[in-house]
C-alpha cells in the first residue's frame, strides 16, 4: 500500500499532458482505481474510463444502464466524454420461432425513474407518454433510447440481437432527431456517429401471421446520419412500395462501406441510389417461402441487380454477395429458386476490384441454364481478386458437384488469357462455406491448382464456416 502510494504521489507532480500519456493505456479497472485516487488524478482518468461504453445483456446479466443514465444526469460533462458504445447479447433468439418472446424487463426504484422521466419530458416528443411507460415497465428500447438521447460525441454504436430484437422506440426516436422537421433543440444531432452496427435477429417463421409489422422505417434514418461512414444492419423490405422517412431522400455523401440483409434487389436499388460515395458493399440474398410478397420472390433477377448496382459504379472497389434459401417448415428440399435476366450483372462495374458471389451468380446452376457466358463476358476489367463461394449448393436446381469438369473448364478459359481480359487479376478463390474442401472432386480442386502455377496467378482453395 505505502508503495502505490508513494508511486501516486509521485505521479501527481507530473504535469497533465504526461499523465494523459500514461492514462491512456491503462485498462478501465486501473481507470476506475485511479478515479479513487484523488480529484485531479480522476479528472485525467474520467475522460479515457467513459470513451467507451461496452456491456452484456443475457438472461443472467443486465447491463448497470439505468445506473449509468443517473449518473450522467447529475454529471452531463460524463456523457460528453463517451464515443463508443457496444451493447452485445444475442441469446434471446435461438431459433426462428423464439420471436413470440418478450425480452426481460429491468428492475429500477421508483427514484431513479422519476429522475429518467424528467429527462424524457424535457425532449418535447410526441411519444413522451409512451416512452415514459415503457421507462416505468424496465423496457430496454425505452432505455438505450434515452441514453441516445443523452451522448453529442458518439461516434460508434453496435446493438446486438438482445438490444435489437425490440427497439421501435430507437426507431421513432431517430425519425424524429433526423428526419423530421423541427424546432425542439432538445433532440441531438449525432453530428459525430460515423459507424453503425444494429443486428437484429433473422425473421422468426411465420412471422407474417404475427405481426406486419418491419423495421424498414426504423433503420432507414441512419442514412440521414450526417457524417456517417459505415453502416450494419438488417433491413426488412417494405409493404408496399419504398419510400424514406424524411421528406426527401438522404444524402450520406461521406458513407463508403455498407452491409445489408434481407433487403432484396429492387429496394436495394432505392437506397443504393442514394449512396453515391460508397466503395465497398456486402449484401445477402434471402428467400424463404413464408416471407413472399411482392419483393421476397423465389426469383433471383440478375437485371435488377445490375441497375441496383448500376447507382454506384462509379465508386464501388468490393462487393460481396451471399444468397441463403430457407425452409418455412418441414420439407425434403430447400425451396426452388430461378435466375431471370443476363449473367453479365457486375461487367459493368468498372472500379471493382474484389468480387465475392455464389458460383450460381457467375455460372447459373448448371452448365444448362440459359443466359449463361463466359467468365470474360461476365467479370468486370478491372478486377483484381475473384472469389466464388459454395451458397446455394443445397438447391436441387446445383448440379455442379456433377459438373466439375466444365466448371475447371470455365474458369481455365478466363485465366488462360487474364491479362487480356482483366490485366490487373492478382488471384482467384474457391470458398467453401457449405461443403467441405474434402468434398469438392480432387480433379477439380488439382486442376484449379495447375491452372495457377501455370498462369502465374494467385489459386486459394479455402473453407469458412457460414455465420
Amino acid at each position: 500500500m505505502k508503495l502505490e502510494h508513494q508511486a501516486a504521489s509521485g505521479l501527481d507532480s507530473f504535469p497533465a499532458e504526461i499523465l494523459y500519456l500514461v492514462v491512456q493505456f491503462l485498462s478501465s479497472a486501473e481507470l476506475h482505481a485511479l478515479c479513487l485516487v484523488n480529484k485531479r488524478f480522476c479528472l485525467v482518468a474520467e475522460p479515457f474510463l467513459y470513451t467507451q461504453i461496452q456491456w452484456t445483456w443475457t438472461d443472467s446479466q443486465k447491463p448497470p444502464i439505468a445506473q449509468f443514465l443517473r449518473t450522467i444526469v447529475h454529471r452531463p460533462e460524463l456523457a460528453s466524454f463517451v464515443q463508443v458504445m457496444i451493447l452485445n447479447g444475442d441469446c434471446f433468439d435461438p431459433v426462428l420461432w423464439e420471436y413470440r418472446k418478450k425480452s426481460p424487463k429491468l428492475t429500477v426504484t421508483e427514484v431513479v425513474l422519476d429522475e429518467l422521466v424528467k429527462c424524457i419530458e424535457r425532449i418535447r416528443i410526441p411519444y413522451a407518454e409512451q416512452w415514459i411507460q415503457e421507462l416505468r415497465a424496465g423496457t430496454m428500447d425505452a432505455f438505450v433510447t434515452l441514453l441516445l438521447s443523452q451522448l453529442p460525441s458518439l461516434r460508434r454504436l453496435y446493438l446486438d440481437k438482445n438490444f435489437a430484437r425490440e427497439s421501435c422506440l430507437m426507431g421513432m426516436f431517430l425519425r424524429s432527431a433526423l428526419c423530421e422537421e423541427s424546432q425542439n433543440s432538445h433532440l441531438p444531432s449525432f453530428t459525430h456517429l460515423q459507424d453503425v452496427s444494429v443486428v437484429y435477429p433473422d425473421l422468426g417463421i411465420n412471422i407474417r401471421r404475427f405481426t406486419n409489422v418491419r423495421n424498414t422505417a426504423d433503420v432507414l434514418p441512419l442514412f440521414y446520419l450526417p457524417s456517417i461512414k459505415q453502416i450494419t444492419t438488417l433491413v426488412d423490405n417494405p409493404t408496399a412500395t419504398f419510400m424514406w422517412p424524411g421528406k426527401y431522400p438522404p444524402n450520406p455523401s461521406k458513407l463508403a462501406s455498407l452491409d445489408l440483409k434481407m433487403l432484396r434487389e429492387g429496394p436495394l436499388g432505392q437506397v443504393l441510389s442514394v449512396t453515391q460515395g460508397l466503395q465497398k458493399l456486402q449484401w445477402e440474398w434471402y428467400y424463404r417461402p413464408d416471407l413472399k410478397d411482392h419483393s421476397v420472390t423465389d426469383i433471383i433477377n440478375l437485371d435488377q441487380i445490375a441497375a441496383d448496382l448500376s447507382h454506384v459504379q462509379a465508386t464501388l472497389t468490393d462487393l460481396s454477395i451471399m444468397a441463403l434459401s430457407d425452409l418455412s417448415e418441414s420439407a425434403p428440399e430447400q425451396p426452388e429458386v430461378t435466375f431471370r435476366g443476363s449473367f453479365k450483372a457486375f461487367s459493368g462495374l468498372h472500379r471493382l476490384k474484389n468480387l465475392e458471389v455464389p458460383i450460381p451468380f457467375l455460372l447459373g446452376f448448371s452448365p444448362s441454364d440459359p443466359n449463361v457466358v463466359g467468365l470474360v463476358e461476365a467479370l468486370p476489367k478491372n478486377i483484381e481478386w475473384l472469389t466464388l463461394t459454395d451458397e446455394l449448393c443445397l438447391q436441387r436446381e446445383w448440379e455442379w458437384e456433377f459438373k466439375n469438369e466444365y466448371l475447371l473448364r470455365a474458369v481455365r478459359s478466363w485465366l488462360q488469357d487474364w491479362k487480356r481480359f482483366t490485366p490487373r487479376l492478382q488471384g482467384f478463390r474457391l470458398l467453401s462455406r457449405i461443403f467441405k474442401v474434402r468434398d469438392w472432386d480432387t480433379e477439380l480442386i488439382e486442376g484449379l491448382r495447375d491452372i495457377g502455377a501455370q498462369t502465374g496467378i494467385q489459386v486459394q482453395i479455402i473453407e469458412e464456416e457460414l455465420k
